[in-house]
């Protein structure tokens, strides 16, 4: 496959563990994290990338189609890699395999639309999804990056007449490892609005 053109993040948000309490005097578990591993190395084996954002082709959006406006949907691929983990990459210290807990779920996504022409944007919005992605695979999910809705506010409104607006659209996929880690992944598609020939 084709290696992405967009710029691609991968960022630990925050580190959660669960630890269990001591049962009176009977027992007390003092390394809680990762099954097998130190309290600090409670993290995914994995990490995900984007790898296109329709097929890597700007996305030319129609504002009024065939009398209406038309959510914009995008199919957005992603990889999942494995690596280890450790006090550094040439001295691996991570004493377990893959399991099950380095599978990422994707479950939320965030759409920003940046203009250079310093006009307004269409709005931002949040929606969800639901992509699993077990160590080394590859997923897609369809997710609209256009809403049918904003296709009838201004700024989009005004193209229905004439003009054309230019963005960088910014696209930020949340999720979690199998220990409960956040995580975030972010891609980006240009999207070329104006009130385009229907077909």
């Amino acid at each position: 496959m084709k290696r992405a053109i967009f710029f691609v993040s991968l960022r630990r948000l925050n580190h959660r563990s669960v630890c269990a309490l001591a049962f009176l005097s009977a027992f007390m578990l003092t390394n809680c994290g990762k099954p097998g591993g130190d309290a600090g190395n409670n993290y995914t084996h994995s990490y995900v990338t984007v790898t296109s954002v329709n097929d890597n082709k700007p996305l030319q959006s129609d504002v009024l189609t065939k009398g209406s406006g038309v959510d914009d949907i995008v199919t957005v691929t992603f990889k999942s890699a494995v690596r280890q983990l450790g006090s550094s990459d040439k001295n691996p210290t991570d004493p377990d395999g893959i399991s099950a807990f380095d599978t990422i779920i994707l479950h939320t996504y965030h759409v920003e639309h940046q203009r250079s022409d310093g006009g307004a944007n269409p709005p931002d919005f949040v929606a969800g999804m639901n992509l699993t992605l077990t160590p080394n695979s590859e997923g897609q999910a369809s997710i609209v990056i256009v809403r049918a809705l904003d296709k009838h506010r201004s700024p989009l409104q005004e193209l229905r007449d004439s003009g054309q607006i230019f963005t960088t659209c910014v696209i930020t996929f949340y999720g979690e490892d199998g220990y409960g880690n956040d995580l975030s992944v972010t891609g980006s598609l240009a999207v070329l609005f104006g009130n385009y020939p229907d077909n």
